[in-house]
C-alpha cells in the first residue's frame, strides 16, 4: 500500500504526504546509532506518544491502510526489541488493536498478532480476542476461525471450542485438507498427539518468519520426545471398552452448543 501510494504521488494530497513522511521518519524508520540503548529509548518513545486509532483514522485523509502499514512496523520494530533484550512488552496489545482498527481486512496483523501475544507476552486471552474480532470483520476468511481453533487445541487445551472453530473453518473456501482429518479425531477422542503435530508441522510449513519457524520447530521437537513407547498402554476407558465420559476433555457425541463468541 505504502510502496504504491508513493509510486503515484498525484494521488495524495500535500498534507497526506507530508503527514506520511512525518510519521515514516518519527515513528517508524529506526535511527542508525551504534547506542543500542539510544534507539531502543527512541522506538519506546514513539510507542508510547502514539496516537490512540480514532485520532490516527481522521489524520489518514482516507489513506487508512498506508496509516495501518505504519502502525504495523512500529510494532514489529517494538517487538523485535524486547525480543532480544528483556522479552517484556506491555504495548504489545494497545499496538496491534491500533493495526486493526485502522485496517480491519489485515489479516496477518489478526494472525501473526495473536502469535506474538501468545509466545512472547504469554497472553493467550488475548490472542483470542483479537482472533475473534479478526473473524466478526473478515466472516469469510478460514485462516482466522483455524488459528482460533489450533490456539484453543495446542495452547488453552479447550477441546470442545476447538471442535467448533475447526468446524467453522471447515466451511469456509480455501481451508487446508487437514481440517476435516481433525474433526474427526476430535469427534472420536484419538489422535491428540498426531494432530498437534500435524498443525506444528502446518505451521512451519507455511511459516513467512524465522521466528514462527522456531517456535514450531521447538513445539514439534517437544511433542516427538513425548511420544508414548510402542505397545504403551492407552489412556483410561470406561466400563464396557468405551470411552471415558469426559477425562480428557474431549466431546464424545456432538459439538459444543455454544456459537461464535463475540
Amino acid at each position: 500500500m505504502i510502496r504504491r501510494l508513493l509510486r503515484s504521488p498525484a494521488r495524495l494530497s500535500a498534507g497526506c504526504v507530508g503527514l506520511a513522511l512525518l510519521l515514516l521518519v518519527g515513528a517508524v524508520i529506526p535511527l542508525h546509532r551504534q547506542s543500542a540503548p539510544a534507539e531502543g529509548s527512541a522506538v519506546e518513545d514513539r510507542v508510547l506518544l502514539l496516537p490512540p486509532p480514532a485520532a490516527l483514522r481522521a489524520a489518514s485523509l482516507g489513506y487508512r491502510g498506508m496509516m495501518a502499514d505504519l502502525a504495523w512496523l512500529l510494532t514489529i520494530q517494538y517487538l523485535g526489541g524486547h525480543l532480544v533484550t528483556d522479552r517484556r512488552v506491555p504495548e504489545l496489545r494497545r499496538l496491534l488493536d491500533t493495526v486493526v482498527a485502522l485496517d480491519p481486512h489485515f489479516v496477518e496483523g489478526y494472525t501473526l498478532g495473536a502469535l506474538f501475544l501468545g509466545y512472547t507476552a504469554g497472553d493467550f486471552a488475548g490472542s483470542v480476542a483479537l482472533l475473534e474480532r479478526g473473524i466478526q470483520s473478515n466472516p469469510d476468511r478460514w485462516e482466522l476461525p483455524h488459528d482460533l481453533a489450533r490456539t484453543y487445541y495446542l495452547d488453552l487445551k479447550d477441546y470442545p471450542r476447538a471442535l467448533h472453530w475447526f468446524q467453522v473453518t471447515d466451511r469456509l473456501p480455501g481451508r487446508p485438507h487437514y481440517v476435516p482429518r481433525f474433526i474427526a479425531r476430535l469427534y472420536a477422542a484419538t489422535g491428540q498427539a498426531e494432530t498437534a503435530l500435524e498443525l506444528w508441522e502446518a505451521m512451519r510449513e507455511s511459516a513467512t518468519s524465522d521466528w514462527v519457524r522456531e517456535i514450531a520447530d521447538r513445539e514439534i521437537a517437544k511433542l516427538k520426545r513425548q511420544r508414548p513407547a510402542p505397545g504403551a498402554p492407552a489412556g483410561p476407558r470406561a466400563q464396557g471398552g468405551e470411552p471415558g465420559p469426559a477425562a480428557d476433555g474431549l466431546p464424545r457425541s456432538r459439538p459444543p452448543r455454544e456459537g461464535r463468541r463475540a
